[in-house]
């Protein structure tokens, strides 16, 4: 390409010149290009590769004789597009050049040349996307590609100077940081060394300082540990890779893609150096994103926008407070700069007005100052920030912010601020198709006639909380009155800070939520705190319309619900009656269906429970939403992955500040006891409810942080006692005693059970009991230098140890499933398994069809699937049949014949089983799976026999349909019930799953087949129709053979088979002639004994044919393959011999259960008996040859036993096609296509 031309004083050195005339030179640098490397090209990649010059290997330069300076006026990194340059300047400047007599004239003709060209390349349409990379940085990226052997797919993130340990000794070369791989590249002194890691594989990454590995970033796989140390930017790359790794990690849980964010290219910024990556800019966005989102409690959909300095003038203190000013699209939010003194959290749909002010007369330190006025009324709820920096700019965002916001004003939540119980309801009845939300609350309203009065009183009731629906104990006038107190002190507070989502947060408010929250502002605390109150208010009738749904949908998640609605909390009086349970009921499944990758998992309902107590039923499905979303991510799924990291985090915090006891607790091994379940529900069931209540005060105000502090407090407490422990189960006790013993200020419903020695220790005095005020005060006072980023920073150190623990145990289970029928080692089980697994995280293609499937599926419990486009690609890539113009086809008969359910997902053992037979089963039995395959499910034929594909396919199921039920009536070998009634076959046809799967096949299949059914001992005869489309399928894995030989086997059998069919079509045909005349149709012959009847019969065909029968048969009405007819003869000769090997007899004569079914049947009706003899001898009479015909002539060929015995390495295959597979990280670079 051409550059702005830039001055060179030598043109030699690490160059060679190729091409030179009077005015310019075309050269490559030494070591690149055609040329050999030698020591000067191994030099020179060494001096490259550690000062990171990284030029491009070609270079145009212009030069004139009587001048000593040169001029770059192209390079490229390909020869192809240096050569089209100095093509373009020979053919269109050498002759315009030759007119000059000044060699300064020809320079800057030159120079004002190839700077117009440049101008000309760089112009571009103001409506397109900018570049987001630097030319520079596009370099290395195709170095980084070209180096690894990676895809386009791949994107590079950053690459960093630094030096990797190999056999304890440094080796100098550069980090390369990308989506899905860790790489490093050092070349020295003509010896490479090349590193990649996948991020996915990383088990353990840490910042180390030992005597070997001095300063180093320690990447820990399974199987390796790598060391890179000599970084410059050593902070800033750990945390890349960190964040990194965090990614990869979280792809394996959720089953997410990584995109990109193109917002951010024609986002306007201003004192931000651009970085050379525009991945890099997108990963340092999301990491200052996830702070801001996870400081002040924002919706997961909220991106910074930018922050800059300024000052918050506090009413409260009549003083100026130093910060920083954050700006979203949604949001305007502050932070001091002395931890936890104020914070503000102000949503744009709160603002009126921005104003800007410049000075306030009497106040000269007003400057450069921004004032928002608010909806609310109070005078606290509006904000002046003083000395704002790129104040214009700030307002010109907040004013573009703002005009997007305006619409969406009136959707606010009415509830906040008013008294319980008047909040109007936002739904409108255009959205709810079906019912209100109360009708589908209790299912037996309406049978057991409950009244419309009935209905409308419920209607009212679920807009309370539960509490102030049931009649239980009550509160003595001590604790009323300290209800009271409590209440006012939040009034005061509220009426100096501020009130609502807008208030200052201060110290003063962590004060009085450490206190406990009066029961009547509790869930209007918990909404602010919590960021709930967000989302609802972004969300104004999703609630209404996720319980419709869900209570429609019902499904697996549903019946869970409903088994443990009675075991959530059920000493409350609330849930002992329907109102209660309803209740539950609907957010529960509102939930469910709201977050389907969710759905329920077991202590949702106790946390729910307790929401539902103290909030209605709309700010529990939020509380509900905020707690599984954003505070506690990743707790409340299948595997509670988060609940298992928070684990390890709880375990690191014990080592840090109890190592004594946690080197007892270790050897008891109870850490993971206690933590799981404590965390999954907020201590809530393991401690009365109403103490643990305080807990979760704290925790929706101060985050993750509160659980960690208590859990420190209330082993420190018990840190004596656990220490003289023997056994787990004494430990377990102790803990469990002390949390039955904490209290609140009151306690009616929330007492446990107490056993015999808590009892012993009770009656002896009020001593025995805690307070959790206590316990919270000692957490914050002890502990309260935790900090929610230390909390995720050890997250992410522990995630990649429990997700690949998760992930050893998902292959271990998955290799148990497989079972003895599968003939794979474990090399080659372990190799599928990865790539299979791979499939998942990186591939979209299937990702829909696995989401569905997986629900409620026996997939699931195998671990991993595959779908149609995984299986293609697996099967045509790394199989012996995956080859010639037939491959697709057979792909798709081979996904019918394992997908026995139906569901468009093949199980791994399914998949297993497949590639032991293909690789190493013996020749028979593959031969039997490609007989089988052809006749059950045949692959689909060419265009040419479009015409006869429907009744090809039809017949083959009719053959497959009663060849099953042979095998089950005569040998009742199957276990699986095969037999389809005809109400079954209706709602199969109907069905969305059969139609989703004709559309995905485009072939009419049996369903509900077990595909190892081929194993049996007889298996039908095949058609003539069905064996021309097997024997192509032959033909096409020899289409690149040049060994003629192999053909003339194939068309020598071929011939044989076909000959064979024709010879068996005619002699079926002269015995049933020959039957059809002996037998009378009297009424004596109807009457005559079935069994004299079936020995005719069989002695018909057993006996030897007849002269003229067989004259007959030798004769051929039609013209057959070969035109010799002497040879054709002779053939037809070895053909009726080759009719008396045993596997013949199966198409002529019938077996001895036959037999004895024929004779029941005739038993009952003689006259049905000579209709069916006759209709199956209408259908005995076409052509067919038999499994073991076929067995019997491919055998007799050496050639073609040799292919079908050939060993195959499945995990050497595998292995290649993981190296030369794209790795498509958006899912828009596959090439496969549907099935047809």
């Amino acid at each position: 390409m051409w550059v702005k031309p830039e001055e060179v004083l030598i043109s030699g050195g690490f160059w060679d010149t190729e091409v030179a005339n009077t005015y310019f030179l075309l050269q490559h640098r030494k070591g690149a290009g055609h040329g050999s490397r030698g020591f000067a090209g191994i030099l020179v990649g060494t001096l490259d590769s550690v000062f990171d010059t990284k030029p491009p290997p070609y270079r145009i330069l212009h030069q004139t004789p009587s001048a000593e300076l040169y001029y770059i006026v192209a390079v490229s990194l390909k020869k192809e597009e240096i050569d089209e340059n100095w093509v373009w300047l020979e053919r269109n400047l050498m002759t315009i050049l030759a007119t000059f007599d000044n060699d300064e004239d020809v320079t800057d003709f030159v120079r004002c040349k190839i700077e117009s060209l440049v101008a000309n390349s760089t112009v571009t349409d103001p409506h397109s996307t900018p570049d987001p990379d630097s030319e520079t940085f596009k370099a290395v990226s195709h170095k980084f590609k070209k180096l690894f052997n990676l895809p386009d797919g791949e994107k590079l993130v950053n690459y960093y100077s630094c030096s990797y340990w190999l056999n304890r000794l440094p080796r100098q070369g550069w980090l390369y940081l990308s989506v899905n791989y860790l790489c490093f590249y050092s070349f020295l002194l003509g010896k490479e060394t090349r590193v990649i890691v996948r991020w996915r594989d990383v088990i353990l990454l840490d910042c180390t300082n030992a005597l070997i590995f001095p300063d180093s970033i320690r990447v820990s796989t399974r199987d390796h540990e790598h060391y890179f140390s000599m970084l410059l930017r050593k902070k800033e790359t750990y945390e890349l890779m960190e964040q990194l790794a965090n990614m990869a990690m979280k792809q394996l849980i959720n089953d997410e893609e990584f995109t990109e964010d193109k917002e951010l290219l024609t986002k306007v910024s201003k004192k931000i150096p651009k970085k050379a990556s525009f991945l890099k800019r997108d990963l340092d966005a999301r990491a200052h994103s996830d702070m801001y989102r996870s400081k002040f409690r924002l919706p997961l959909s909220e991106k910074l926008d930018g922050s800059t300095t300024c000052f918050l003038w506090a009413p409260y203190k009549k003083s100026y407070i130093s910060g920083t000013l954050y700006v979203s699209p949604n949001y305007i939010c502050f932070d001091s700069k002395i931890a936890n003194l104020v914070s503000i959290v102000c949503p744009l749909r709160e603002v009126l007005s921005v104003e800007r002010i410049d000075n306030i007369k009497g106040n000269s330190s007003v400057k450069r100052a921004l004032f928002l006025c608010t909806t609310q009324s109070s005078s606290s709820n509006s904000f002046l920030f003083n000395d704002v920096g790129d104040r214009d700019f700030v307002i010109r965002k907040l004013s573009e912010m703002l005009g997007r916001t305006i619409p969406t004003k009136n959707a606010l939540p009415d509830n906040i601020g008013r008294k319980p119980g008047t909040r109007s309801n936002s739904i409108s009845e255009e959205k709810v198709e079906y019912s209100s939300p109360t009708s589908q609350s209790s299912p037996g309203s309406q049978e057991n006639g409950v009244s419309s009065s009935s209905e409308c009183l419920e209607a009212e009731t679920i807009m309370l909380p539960l509490r102030t629906l049931c009649i239980g104990p009550e509160e003595d006038l001590e604790e009323g009155e300290h209800d009271k107190r409590k209440l006012a002190l939040w009034e005061r507070h509220w009426n100096e800070y501020g009130r609502g989502v807008t208030m200052y947060r201060t110290v003063e408010t962590a004060r009085l939520v450490l206190e406990g929250l009066p029961d009547d502002i509790r869930p209007e605390v918990w909404m602010i705190f919590s960021g709930a109150i967000n989302e609802q208010a972004m969300n104004p009738s999703h609630y209404e319309q996720a319980v419709v749904a869900g209570l429609q949908r019902g499904g697996p998640a549903n019946d869970e619900i409903e088994r443990d609605l009675h075991r959530s909390l059920p000493e409350h009086p609330a849930f002992q009656s329907e109102t209660g349970i309803s209740a539950l009921r609907r957010v529960l499944c509102a939930y469910a269906w709201r977050n389907p990758a969710i759905g329920y998992c077991q202590a949702m309902n106790i946390v729910a429970s307790v929401l539902l107590v103290y909030c209605n039923e709309e700010e529990a499905f939020w509380l509900l939403a905020a707690l599984s979303e954003r505070l506690l991510p990743d707790y409340y799924n299948t595997k509670v992955v988060g609940a298992l990291v928070d684990q390890g985090v709880l375990e690191d915090l014990i080592l840090d500040h109890l190592p004594d006891l946690h080197a007892k607790l270790s050897r008891l091994g109870i850490i993971s006891l206690i933590s799981l379940s404590w965390f999954l529900t907020l201590f809530l069931s393991v401690m009365p409810f109403e103490a643990a209540v305080h807990v979760v005060d704290c925790f929706f105000y101060d985050g993750a942080r509160v659980i960690f502090m208590v859990a420190l407090a209330i082993l420190n407490a018990n840190k004596d006692v656990l220490e003289k422990c023997d056994d787990e189960g004494e430990a377990m006790m102790i803990l469990s005693e002390y949390l039955s013993s904490i209290t609140a200020a009151k306690l009616r419903y929330g007492k446990r059970k107490a056993s015999v020695s808590e009892e012993a220790v009770t009656s002896e005095g009020a001593e025995a009991s805690v307070n959790i005020t206590d316990i919270i005060e000692s957490g914050y006072k002890n502990y309260g230098f935790i900090t929610n980023v230390a909390i995720e920073r050890l997250r992410v150190k522990h995630r990649l140890r429990v997700v690949q623990l998760l992930e050893d145990t998902a292959m271990k289970n998955t290799l148990r499933t497989v079972g003895p029928d599968c003939l794979l080692n474990e090399e080659d089980l372990r190799e599928l398994v990865a790539y299979v697994r791979a499939e998942q995280i990186l591939g979209a293609d299937d990702k829909e069809v696995r989401q569905r499937s997986m629900s409620g599926n026996q997939l699931g419990q195998e671990g991993y699937g595959l779908g149609y486009e995984t299986f293609r690609q697996l099967f045509l890539a790394a199989s012996p049949w995956g080859q010639g113009d037939r491959a697709d086809s057979l792909v798709t008969s081979m996904f019918n014949m394992l997908d026995v359910d139906g569901s468009h997902m093949l199980s791994f053992r399914s998949v297993a089983w497949l590639y032991g037979v293909l690789c190493v089963g013996d020749f028979a039995r593959k031969l039997r799976l490609f007989y089988y395959l052809h006749l059950a499910f045949p692959p689909s034929l060419d265009d040419v026999d479009s015409v006869k594909r429907e009744e090809v396919e039809e017949e083959a199921a009719v053959e497959a349909e009663e060849y099953f039920d042979v095998i089950e009536e005569d040998f009742g070998k199957g276990k699986l019930d095969l037999s389809i009634s005809d109400e079954e076959k209706v709602s199969a046809n109907n069905s969305p799953k059969k139609a989703y799967k004709d559309e995905l096949t485009g072939l009419a299949t049996i369903h509900n087949r077990d595909y190892r059914k081929y194993e049996q001992r007889f298996l039908p005869p095949m058609n003539q129709e069905q064996f021309i489309n097997m024997w192509r399928t032959v033909y096409s894995f020899f289409a690149l053979e040049t060994n003629q030989e192999i053909f003339t086997s194939l068309s020598r059998v071929g011939t044989l088979l076909l000959q064979i069919g024709e010879v068996g079509r005619r002699v079926k045909e002269c015995a049933s002639r020959s039957i059809s005349e002996s037998a009378t149709p009297t009424d004596s012959s109807v009457n005559t004994d079935t069994s004299s009847e079936s020995s005719k019969k069989v002695s018909a065909l057993d006996s030897p044919m007849p002269s003229e029968l067989a004259g007959a048969c030798t004769q051929a009405p039609e013209k057959l393959l070969s035109t010799d007819e002497t040879e054709r003869k002779a053939r037809e000769l070895e053909v009726s011999h080759l009719m008396n090997v045993p596997g013949a007899e199966y198409s002529l004569q019938k077996s001895p259960d036959d037999e004895s079914s024929d004779k029941e049947t005739d038993s009952v009706s003689s006259a049905s008996n000579i209709h069916s003899s006759s209709s199956v001898s209408h259908s005995e009479l076409e052509w067919s040859i038999s499994f073991e015909q076929f067995l019997a002539n491919v055998a007799n060929e050496e050639r073609l036993v040799n292919f079908f015995e050939r060993s195959f390495s499945l995990a050497e295959e595998v292995q290649k096609l993981r190296k030369r597979q794209a790795v498509s990280t958006n899912g828009n670079f596959s090439t496969a296509t549907t099935p047809s």
